[in-house]
């Protein structure tokens, strides 16, 4: 059995895709798995780093702007999408898939539709409430249509009835130790553990959130604190500084850009 998976961009896309690799293997550990993404983002470290196959394209999404950077961004995205669906398409008749799945994202994009034209199998799984642009143009052409949550049906038309499916999660999330974890981490007995995120990307709102938090209670060593900023919070760590407290001076503070061990810290 050969599996070809797409998703990039997010986190969000690429771990429900993860989760559904490693129980393809844990079922059928003969199965082929290769994942398609691109190379400048974070499915270019996630997938390798768990261990599957991962070949790129070359794809971008559109800017709703009309400034200048913006129009040139859009003129280079046409192009990429043409060199895009090349590339995809190379991929598929190399690897002779048995089905094709995207988890969202614009890679999905010319795998997916590739994978139709050439008679593929084909599935997308969404795992928003509120698809996205990607996920609701290919509905209408993939043969199955899996989603997280029912209310996602209203946003889009897929050719065949849906499949609620709930949302991929990693088994190791399931089947972590809590006492091994809190050694791991360096958490005593007794200590509570604040875990907060915004998602890969980051969320302004969640960060200074925290920020406010470690203000009130980041000198309380009662409470053990993980926070991951993503990709847009730089900040934060800077912000904290400037408010009195310097993470690397902190036992029981950490604060990352990204959560690479999510089992252990929750």
């Amino acid at each position: 059995m050969k599996i070809l998976l797409a998703a990039g961009g997010t986190a969000g896309h690429i771990n429900p895709a993860l989760a559904t690799a490693g129980e393809i293997k844990n079922r059928f550990p003969e199965a082929e798995i290769c994942f398609v993404g691109t190379a400048n983002k974070m499915e270019a470290r996630l997938v390798p780093a768990a261990g599957f196959d991962f070949r790129t394209i070359e794809i971008s999404g559109f800017i709703r702007a009309f400034d200048p950077a913006s129009l040139l961004h859009n003129f280079k995205t046409v192009f990429r999408i043409l060199k895009s669906s090349s590339q995809a398409r190379r991929i598929l008749k190399e690897f002779r898939p048995d089905v094709v799945v995207g988890f969202g994202g614009y890679v999905s994009g010319p795998v997916l539709n590739q994978a139709v034209k050439l008679g593929f199998p084909t599935a997308i799984h969404e795992q928003n409430a509120f698809p996205g642009v990607t996920n609701k143009a290919l509905a209408r052409r993939v043969d199955k249509v899996m989603l997280t949550h029912p209310n996602a049906l209203k946003h889009m038309q897929p050719k065949n009835p849906p499949e609620i499916t709930g949302l991929p999660v990693r088994g190791e999330l399931l089947s972590a130790n809590r006492e091994e974890c809190r050694k791991k981490i360096g958490v005593r007995d007794e200590q509570i553990v604040v875990l907060s995120m915004g998602g890969s990307l980051g969320a302004d709102a969640i960060n200074n959130a925290f920020i406010a938090l470690i203000e009130r209670y980041g000198a309380d060593d009662r409470y053990h604190f993980i926070h991951s900023t993503g990709a847009s919070g730089g900040w934060v760590i800077d912000k904290l500084k400037e408010k009195g407290t310097d993470p690397s001076d902190c036992t029981n503070l950490d604060v990352r850009e990204y959560i690479d061990d999510m089992q252990v810290c929750m």
